[in-house]
């Protein structure tokens, strides 16, 4: 049963891939313009010559090293502030506001004002950071005030004197599925912003700076090629995650 619903599921997965090359190659040709809407073969072609450079790879670790950073250190200080907003009403009550304004700030906005603050180098760092913290501070908060009531008043009868116990026996491992999922939501929401905010500040040596030089020189086969690479990184990255945290579950 679980084989069938495997090959059922990737069937209908290639299938909706198929339908997305046909209706791109039959937009294409009605476009009839390579400079505007390249074909799929031609955005193919782009990615195979990007796949043979070396400097692709390089400019690829380059942006996924600041994703990483800026990762690291949104779900290290989420995950504390999280779980002891979960723990103290208090520090709950304190952050509210600040969580709340960076999770209701449009994007862009929050882009824009940051370059302008801090130049283009550290404000990628901060940008992620700022849109990567709500998310997995809001994931690590829901996982601890989902935790059953009575256990908690039970671990506070028993264990007054031993929190950090508690903490790591308790509160993590049961929290963790939420945690996850905010990592989950948050990278993949993360690397594009990232993306953005490269292109606008034209940083060095990234896919945002790739994608903007494409786009003024009419190379659209290579900004759908970057694209392509993109969505692929993302999946990936999500993929591992998944599967890393999983394996820490148990």
């Amino acid at each position: 049963m679980k084989k069938h619903y495997k090959f059922t599921s990737t069937s209908l997965s290639t299938l909706s891939v198929m339908m997305i090359l046909i209706i791109w190659q039959i937009y294409a040709i009605q476009v009839n313009n390579p400079y505007l809407m390249p074909t799929p073969i031609d955005v193919f072609k782009s990615l195979f010559i990007l796949l043979g450079e070396g400097r692709t790879y390089f400019i690829i670790f380059t942006t996924l090293s600041r994703l990483a950073i800026s990762v690291v250190i949104a779900s290290l200080i989420g995950l504390i502030l999280g779980l002891l907003a979960g723990v103290f009403y208090q520090v709950e009550a304190f952050l509210k506001p600040l969580v709340t304004t960076l999770r209701t700030l449009p994007v862009v906005s929050i882009i824009v004002v940051i370059l302008i603050l801090y130049g283009n180098t550290f404000s990628l760092f901060l940008i992620s950071f700022l849109l990567l913290f709500p998310i997995i501070y809001q994931a690590e908060l829901e996982g601890i005030k989902n935790i059953d009531q009575d256990l908690k008043d039970v671990l506070s009868l028993e264990c007054n004197n031993c929190p950090l116990v508690v903490i790591k026996m308790v509160y993590l491992p049961l929290a963790l599925p939420y945690f996850k999922t905010g990592m989950i939501q948050s990278t993949g929401l993360a690397i594009k912003v990232l993306i953005v905010a490269e292109y606008l500040s034209q940083t060095q040596i990234s896919i945002g700076r790739e994608l903007y030089f494409n786009r003024i020189n009419l190379e659209y086969a290579k900004v759908f090629a970057w694209t392509f690479l993109l969505i692929v990184i993302v999946i990936v990255i999500e993929h591992y995650i998944q599967k890393y945290l999983k394996i820490t579950h148990k």
